[in-house]
């Protein structure tokens, strides 16, 4: 497969030196563009490699390697994804021993499945050479989890996160309900994110094989989908992992109306998160004020208002070498919401674990950020999205760098 050798260009820096004076940010913070429009076509999520690059996966079906020293990207390879809605080609993980174990994992949409469904897969691929050189092995794919879904239906989920002691990949798949249709959806006893039996609404985790690990919660319940591990989910969208924590939180999307939550919830083995019976902290979805036991509460959450998309979440930790980000941060819980186009950061109590009241931290930007990662250079990455399905001058991978 050929690759396509990019080096940024001068108009990359002025998307946000054009809106200098909107983005707010603590002082002696700043945000670098390290891939632009030019490079990186409807951006959707990224990880990082050992040697310091961000994959970063586009909507249309690439994936591409960004150095963010050299700032260079080149085109790692693309698949053929399904491209109506909002789907596409969505979550990137590497294999943990990656690239001794030279495996990708891509979450993408199959093409010219159903007039009435979608088909989600979930592939890994071997990538070849390295460097410059890293491409898809366009033979190597292999397909370890699929599953239909409504066309009409809405939330497809789609990130991915391979644990690196567990060695199994965690999947977010989306509820695919219509919004409209909450109250018939919430009144069926086999309502999609509920029913054991269905894997969307859920976080699913397998074997890097696709098999299903032994201690999964609903391995050996009958009639029950081995491979899920919690229930209860909206649209559940990228996952990471606090490895002095143990923590694996997932940034979810809440109901619409102006009173349900956003929420990062904390990933534990047999949980129920309650959607669509509850929202936030065990509402009932519909009378809005009596409290429903027996499902778990999020470990964060805040009020939609006049609209929130919780699209990331990562607890900061400084690199190994390096201050990193000042020790107030150290620690502490950033989050990243594509409608309000923000990230905002809140303490994390470390003895009882619990997130307390958020403060802002990023404001202003002119596209929402999705996918907030934490880069080996101690700086936290992120990627905008022009919100529409289609390529955008607002379309970057960025990072907030501490100056002083």
């Amino acid at each position: 497969m050929p690759l396509r050798h990019f080096a940024v260009a001068i108009a990359t820096l002025t998307f946000f030196s054009a809106a200098r004076a909107e983005v707010h940010l603590p002082s002696g913070f700043a945000v670098e563009v390290v891939a632009g429009p030019e490079l990186v076509n409807e951006p959707m999520d990224l990880t990082f490699a050992p040697d310091g690059s961000a994959w970063v996966t586009g909507r249309a079906g690439d994936l591409w390697r960004v150095d963010a020293v050299a700032r260079t990207t080149h085109r790692v390879g693309r698949v053929d994804t399904d491209l109506s809605g909002d789907r596409g080609l969505h979550g990137v993980a590497l294999h943990p021993d990656f690239p001794r174990t030279p495996h990708v994992f891509l979450s993408y949409h199959a093409t010219n499945h159903s007039a009435t469904q979608y088909r989600a897969r979930i592939a890994r691929w071997t990538v070849r050479g390295d460097g410059t050189k890293a491409a898809l092995d366009p033979a190597s794919e292999k397909s370890l989890l699929e599953w239909d879904g409504d066309q009409a239906g809405q939330h497809v989920g789609g990130g991915l996160l391979a644990h690196p002691t567990e060695k199994v990949l965690y999947v977010t798949t989306g509820e695919n309900n219509q919004n409209a249709k909450l109250r018939q959806y919430c009144d069926d006893p086999e309502n999609k994110a509920q029913s054991l039996r269905d894997l969307r609404g859920k976080v699913v985790r397998m074997g890097f094989d696709g098999s299903t690990p032994a201690d999964n919660p609903f391995a050996k319940t009958p009639d029950a989908q081995g491979l899920v591990y919690t229930r209860g989910h909206r649209q559940a969208w990228a996952l990471t992992y606090d490895a002095p924590t143990g923590f694996i939180l997932l940034a979810e999307n809440g109901g619409d109306l102006a009173d349900d939550f956003d929420e990062v919830n904390r990933i534990v083995s047999g949980a129920n998160y309650g959607w669509p019976k509850v929202f936030g902290d065990g509402w009932s979805t519909f009378s809005r004020t009596n409290r429903v036991d027996g499902f778990t509460s999020p470990w964060f959450q805040y009020k939609r208002n006049t609209g929130a998309s919780c699209t990331g979440a990562v607890i900061y930790r400084p690199p190994t070498a390096g201050d990193g980000y000042p020790a107030k941060y150290h620690g502490a819980l950033f989050y990243a919401d594509f409608a309000r186009k923000s990230v905002r950061s809140a303490p994390v109590n470390p003895g009882t674990g619990k997130a307390g009241e958020s403060e802002p931290f990023l404001q202003g930007l002119t596209a929402g950020p999705l996918a907030l990662r934490l880069g080996p250079d101690g700086a936290l990455y992120f990627i905008t999205h022009g919100g529409a399905p289609k390529a955008s001058t607002n379309d970057t991978l960025a990072r907030i760098v501490w100056k002083r």
